[in-house]
């Protein structure tokens, strides 16, 4: 039987960096934009059924080779 102060019953609590870091705004701010660019990402890749790394150029009719 566990007792109420063996290792499955401790919480961790939060470092000093931890909460500074949550609380800093800026550091949000790249956060939230970090997190959008991925998405922005996915959701690409879902249209294009890839990730577009660069313009899609589709080749013309009856130019290339033969």
């Amino acid at each position: 039987m566990s007792k109420p102060y063996d290792r499955e019953y401790y919480i961790p609590t939060p470092t000093a960096t931890t909460r500074f870091f949550r609380t800093f705004l800026p550091w949000q701010v790249i956060r939230f934009a970090w997190i959008n660019l991925k998405m922005v990402r996915m959701i690409s890749i879902g249209h294009h059924g890839r990730a577009p790394l660069r313009p899609i150029v589709w080749p013309e009719e009856g130019k290339g080779r033969k």
